[in-house]
């Protein structure tokens, strides 16, 4: 047995070991609880994060000691209007002290970092075991079981190595680095032979791939589609869904673990049970983690711009994830314009696109072009631009390759890459 697999193996039994089958049988269970039920068992969440908080972080101590608050301020679910709402800044400056075990208890996380300055938090084995069950929970509500054949693109592989097969848990990883034309006939009989029930990749690693298989008149057969870690764009769903004649969830968390939701066959995005509590305010979700007490984050403030879905009624549903506050457009006077995916709605020669901002009031469109795309499709998407961003905006269009995408050094996408310096 080669040192390679002994280490799976380790990490596989450590992973989905008894922690977590005995998290995942609460999750299970929490699932089939009445609404009131789970409100009851929410509400003594909530007191008691806020009482560890209280009483174990030193950041947490001084915040609410200098609000009038006392241990016993907080003893139902209304009661948390009465605590301030914290935002990344803020943990950032204050992370050490948000701590409410030693160091030596807890390993370092990092939040993806798209302005450049990544958020540090703190995770125990705890928490980190309770997350892979959420997560196991929902892909499984979906049919996924442990030990069906996996595609993963989720970027563990370096630029030297294409893929490499993890025995231990059935996943065939392959390098998000290699998904070039070059190398895309080899990747597609890797897959193809492999035959799996699951792919699961960042959007615009998925997408990519699709786009190259797509350009080479090549397509898998691959029944479930699993993304994360960014935002979903509508023409990454649409090709990959076409070329791999698969279905997409999507899952949309956070590094911080304060909010968990997963996309169903609806559309919409669902909290899941006991994962954390999520108020909505200005179109942020205000966020209160359950599942981490060593590093707790209360009325935490997400950076993502949120759309609730029509029928809510009063519960947190999504209907879309827009993006981050900074993937927006600077005009020259000082404006900024979010939400440019809806520009790109209808191209329909069009495999993808970036927009590159490199001085106020000037963008440059990098485009993907299909076979198929004209000068009529190019002057539509103009057009559609310029009801978004006026006439003032200088447009500069590119074709370029897929490979010529910017993405961040851990293999991220954003619609929007600004690089002026954010005041």
């Amino acid at each position: 047995m080669t040192y390679r697999l002994i280490k799976d193996l380790i990490a596989y039994k450590i992973k989905f070991g008894s922690g977590f089958e005995k998290e995942l049988k609460k999750i299970v269970d929490l699932n089939t609880c009445s609404e009131q039920k789970l409100l009851d068992l929410k509400e003594k969440e909530i007191v008691l994060q806020f009482r560890n908080a209280f009483e174990n972080s030193k950041f947490y101590k001084n915040l609410y000691q200098s609000h009038g608050l006392t241990i016993d301020s907080v003893k139902n679910l209304s009661d948390i209007n009465k605590l301030p709402i914290i935002n990344k800044s803020i943990v950032k400056k204050n992370s050490a002290d948000i701590l409410t075990k030693s160091r030596l208890m807890v390993f370092k996380a990092y939040s993806s970092g798209t302005t450049g300055t990544p958020l540090q938090v703190y995770r125990d084995f705890s928490s980190t075991i309770k997350e892979y069950a959420y997560g196991h929970f929902f892909q499984q509500m979906h049919g996924y079981h442990l030990g069906d054949p996996v595609v993963s693109l989720r970027g563990v592989l370096d630029r030297n190595t294409v893929s490499y097969f993890d025995k231990s848990n059935n996943v065939l990883y392959i390098s998000s680095f290699h998904l070039g034309a070059d190398e895309i006939g080899r990747i597609h009989k890797m897959i193809t032979d492999f035959q799996p029930k699951v792919i699961k990749a960042y959007p615009s690693s998925m997408h990519i791939l699709a786009t190259e298989l797509y350009k080479a008149n090549l397509e898998l057969n691959i029944p479930l589609a699993f993304t994360s870690s960014e935002v979903l764009h509508d023409f990454q769903r649409e090709i990959v869904e076409k070329v791999f004649h698969t279905k997409i969830f999507d899952w949309y968390g956070n590094a911080e673990q304060t909010v968990a939701f997963g996309q169903f066959n609806d559309s919409y995005y669902h909290e899941f049970p006991l994962y954390s509590h999520t108020e909505f305010a200005d179109n942020h979700l205000i966020t209160t983690g359950f599942i981490n007490r060593a590093f707790p984050l209360i009325r935490y403030k997400v950076d993502d711009i949120i759309q609730l879905a029509p029928t809510s009624n009063g519960a947190c549903v999504v209907q879309k994830i827009e993006g981050r506050d900074d993937d927006y457009v600077i005009l020259k006077d000082g404006q900024r314009i979010g939400r440019l995916d809806l520009a790109f709605k209808k191209i329909n020669q069009l495999l993808a696109a970036q927009i590159i901002q490199n001085t106020v009031g000037e963008i440059t469109v990098n485009l993907v072009p299909d076979k198929g795309f004209t000068k009529l499709d190019s002057t539509q998407l103009e057009q559609n631009l310029r009801a978004l961003l006026g006439t003032d905006c200088r447009i500069r269009f590119e074709k370029i390759e897929t490979q010529g995408l910017i993405r961040s050094h851990r293999g991220k996408f954003n619609l929007v890459v600004s690089q002026i310096e954010k005041k």
